[in-house]
């Protein structure tokens, strides 16, 4: 990493302390605002909102996490939700790398080994299945912790549609 930027698969790849040194030199007076929508021990829902000088609403960005995800989650899963969460803000804002200025570089760098990894690919289709809360855990106590690191997005978005589901009926 060199000047704020990751290459990731050949193209370039803005840290979300890059993007916020840039916002912050083009707008000195505005406005980043973070607040926690849900938190428990094992779960955090983030949101952060930008808002110009004048407070007018410019951006929002979410980001969840888990805190089980990886060993510097198990510490951090608040913080880490949180800088995904300005990233994500920022990136509607067009700071970041063209095509990539929205997901965080673990999003990326997840959605980049699941297109290119059978193994990932089968255990998308494994997580993908699960239809409870029980089944995921399950399916989730079997993978090996570099597996979980590349499948956190996938599993977390599959866990937030089975709640719903659940939620539902």
């Amino acid at each position: 990493m060199t000047n704020g930027k990751v290459n990731i698969h050949g193209k370039e790849y803005s840290t979300v302390a890059y993007r916020i040194h840039q916002f912050r030199s083009d707008h000195p007076d505005w406005q980043i605002h973070t607040e926690v929508i849900k938190l428990d021990e094992d779960h955090v829902v983030m949101r952060c909102d930008i808002c110009d000088s004048a407070g007018v609403h410019q951006a929002t960005g979410h980001a969840f996490e888990t805190r089980n995800a990886s060993k510097m989650h198990q510490t951090s899963y608040v913080e880490i939700a949180e800088t995904s969460a300005v990233g994500r803000a920022l990136g509607f804002l067009d700071y970041g790398s063209q095509e990539m200025q929205i997901a965080s570089a673990d999003e990326v760098i997840a959605a980049i080994s699941s297109q290119s990894d059978p193994r990932v690919e089968k255990m998308t289709k494994a997580v993908n299945a699960c239809s409870s809360l029980a089944d995921l855990k399950t399916v989730w106590g079997a993978m090996s912790e570099a597996d979980r690191k590349v499948m956190q997005s996938i599993f977390s978005k599959r866990k937030e549609e089975v709640c719903q589901t659940t939620a539902q009926t």
